[in-house]
């Protein structure tokens, strides 16, 4: 009993301050402690739930007699009161872990919203328990409660497992059946499905892990909180791969632990894909015979192109019968009616050893005269086998002039003519089969415009034009090496290439290497100054290489202290002013916690040596980002002296502000060189720029000063 009027005691002050959290949510901030509360929602979610079914099922279904005993109505108070009490501290706990980053607003408002209305309409079934005696009043609050509980949960369903996660066992219908191999679509048939089983649940627009969405191509080309997904010029393939590839109790590994992990065959699928340049819009027929992600895509979808066929098996004595080495005859797969024949032997072809095969036209479903002296009467002949799907005609002697004989095989869906004398013109006779797929029309005189013209007219049918000895491929960029690209020391530069006989060209003053005036890479070379390092691959019969890239910092002097005036924005604060002296260069990633920030304010820091140090120059490391309101400074001021009271001005710069169409997040460097001075105190003060209105939109907007390193020399 004492435990029954604590919690009736609670009861309002607990939805007085959740009225107070959704009506002041905006300007709550949930600290670290208080966090873990706020992740004991979905476990505190349950209770709720089966409350409220129980109390609704006590009221809707007990029989009318049972309901004049006494112990009805206690129960039913117990259930109601247990309700209530539990769904105000599982909305609390809900408010608390949607303060947290990674979900969609607009979702979680509404589940956060429900969750709450839900609390209030059980606070206000309680107070009013005594005075609500009408049965059908009764009934129907207990229904409104019981929708608005099913939405919420259908809601906070999506949120934490995916879209449609409660309704899909029952909207299967949705689901994508896998299309056969000739029709299937690289990313939307292999590589979308799997990260819709496996990534979407906590990748998605109502809830963004790690601030990365992958429902759509746009995307899942932006990346994430981490960074892009891929990166086609490390040696690892990137993120996406690095985390799948991490040991399974990792922090980090993807899928987390817990959730349903990718089997070899799905990732060996993803690393191929991602090897070859991670294509959004391409078909798996398209790929070259031998690549990786086409045989993994075969054995994927092979099922899907499975058929059942309506014709009665062949008989086996005459399969034996006409089956020969030079006529070799093969059941399509075991257990199945259908047949494979295929030719040998130019010498032993005849048009009577097609005609021979007439017993077995109806379970021929694939026919193989490749190389075979077959002539444009002969096509009458194939003609009567009406259940055809594959025919290969390549290197015969056809011109085409009968083509529109094949027009009777109505499930023809592969056709080869590769090396024959067909015309374009001709092959539009083939555009009423709608079952025709593919045609390659390999070596033949059909240009890729007339293919592109017959794909326009026919967009069904894809015309393989196969590869042209003119076709020129680009070679793949070289590979950096170095791990650290600090210098206190000169450095070896590490370039490397896995195609044999390529030759990798480096510049260090800026310009795009060259296949003629460019050096060329020695492994014994070693950098000594700071600067740019560029390098292209170049290979005899392949078009150079893309530029990559990499800044390489030397640092002579290291300060012992360094001492920020201010201190930088809180989710930016690094290190402090070690940030700038750790001699730890970091990457673009600026949310990594090796970067210090300002947001619309002067950046002033200060270096200390124990010892003085001959300088003459100094270079800082920042970050440029315009979509992200990040900006290089409108001056920068060196300071330097005996000591902080005692310092001369060494230089100003002034940056060039970023151009309109610069959107891109780059990293930046401003070098200050002055005539060597001894100092033991260094000084640099960045001024933001004060209007952004050239660039931004957004009314008040001020820059970000991003800083991350300062090298002195």
């Amino acid at each position: 009993m004492k435990l029954k009027n604590a919690i009736v005691v609670t009861l309002l002050p607990l939805n007085i301050l959740l009225l107070f959290f959704l009506c002041f949510s905006s300007k709550i901030v949930v600290p670290a402690w208080l966090q873990v509360s706020g992740r004991m929602h979905p476990l505190l979610l349950h209770f709720p739930i089966v409350l409220i079914l129980l109390y609704a099922g006590w009221i809707l279904m007990t029989p009318r007699d049972i309901k004049k005993n006494t112990w009805y109505a206690g129960i039913a108070e117990t259930l109601l009161l247990a309700a209530a009490f539990t769904t105000v501290l599982t909305a609390l706990t809900g408010f608390l872990l949607s303060k947290e980053q990674g979900y969609e607003e607009t979702t979680v408002n509404w589940h956060k919203w429900l969750g709450a209305i839900l609390s209030f309409l059980l606070f206000v079934a309680w107070t009013l328990r005594e005075k609500i005696k009408t049965p059908a009043l009764v009934s129907t609050s207990v229904l409104i409660t019981t929708v608005v509980l099913l939405l919420g949960a259908h809601l906070g369903g999506n949120i934490t497992h995916g879209e449609n996660f409660v309704l899909a066992p029952v909207t299967k219908e949705k689901q994508k059946e896998l299309p056969p191999l000739e029709e299937a679509e690289i990313y939307a048939h292999l590589v979308e499905p799997l990260f819709e089983t496996k990534c979407m649940s906590c990748h998605n627009s109502n809830k963004s892990k790690g601030e990365l969405i992958m429902t759509t191509k746009e995307e899942l080309l932006k990346g994430g909180k981490s960074g892009k997904l891929w990166d086609t010029t490390l040696e690892d393939g990137g993120l996406l791969l690095q985390r799948l590839h991490l040991p399974l109790e990792a922090k980090k590994h993807m899928p987390p632990i817990g959730k349903p992990q990718l089997s070899p065959v799905e990732i060996n699928l993803l690393k191929a894909w991602v090897r070859g340049g991670a294509i959004m819009d391409k078909r798996v027929i398209e790929l070259p015979d031998g690549d990786t992600l086409k045989m993994i895509a075969a054995s994927v979808l092979k099922k899907s192109g499975d058929e059942t066929y309506d014709f009665e098996a062949p008989d086996e004595r005459k399969v034996q019968q006409l089956s020969n080495n030079n006529r070799v005859i093969t059941p399509l797969a075991m257990e199945s009616p259908a047949l494979a024949v295929s030719f040998y032997n130019r010498a032993f072809y005849s048009r009577k050893e097609l005609e021979a095969l007439q017993p077995l036209e109806t379970q021929i479903v694939s026919l193989n005269l490749d190389n075979m002296p077959v002539k444009d009467e002969d096509l009458a002949v194939i003609a009567r086998f009406k259940n055809i799907r594959k025919l290969i005609l390549n290197a015969t002697d056809i011109t085409g002039s009968t083509l529109t004989e094949l027009n009777k095989l109505q499930q023809l869906r592969s056709l080869s003519l590769t090396g024959t004398q067909v015309k374009a013109e001709q092959l539009k006779t083939l555009q009423t089969l709608a079952q025709l797929k593919t045609v390659y029309v390999w070596n033949t005189g059909i240009t890729d415009q007339q293919a592109s013209q017959l794909r326009q007219s026919h967009p069904i049918t894809y015309y393989h034009t196969g590869f042209k000895d003119t076709v020129t491929l680009k070679i793949t960029p070289p590979i950096i090496e170095n791990e650290e690209f600090v210098m206190t020391k000169p450095t070896t530069l590490k370039l490397k290439h896995y195609i044999k006989g390529t030759v990798i060209r480096y510049t260090v003053d800026g310009k795009d290497p060259d296949s003629i005036t460019s050096p060329i890479y020695d492994t014994s070379l070693k950098l000594q100054e700071t600067g740019l390092v560029k390098a292209r691959a170049f290979k005899p019969g392949w078009i150079g290489s893309d530029v990559v890239q990499q800044y390489f910092y030397k640092t002579t002097f290291k300060a012992d202290t360094a001492i920020l005036a201010s201190d930088p924005d809180p989710s930016y604060k690094g290190k402090g002013g070690n940030t700038l002296i750790d001699l730890e260069k970091s990457d673009l990633n600026f949310r990594n916690g090796k970067w210090i920030a300002y947001h619309g304010k002067t950046i002033t820091a200060t270096m200390l040596f124990n010892k003085p140090a001959n300088v003459s120059s100094i270079a800082i490391s920042m970050i440029k980002s315009v979509n992200e309101h990040i900006f290089p400074p409108a001056s920068i001021q060196v300071w330097g002296g005996k000591d902080k009271d005692h310092l001369t001005l060494l230089q100003t710069l002034r940056p060039d502000p970023p151009a309109k169409d610069d959107r891109d997040r780059k990293s930046i460097m401003f070098d200050s060189r002055f005539a060597t001075r001894e100092v033991s105190c260094i000084k640099i003060v960045l001024q933001p720029i004060p209007n952004v209105k050239p660039w931004l939109k957004d009314k008040g907007a001020q820059s970000w000063l991003f800083l991350d390193e300062v090298f002195i020399n």
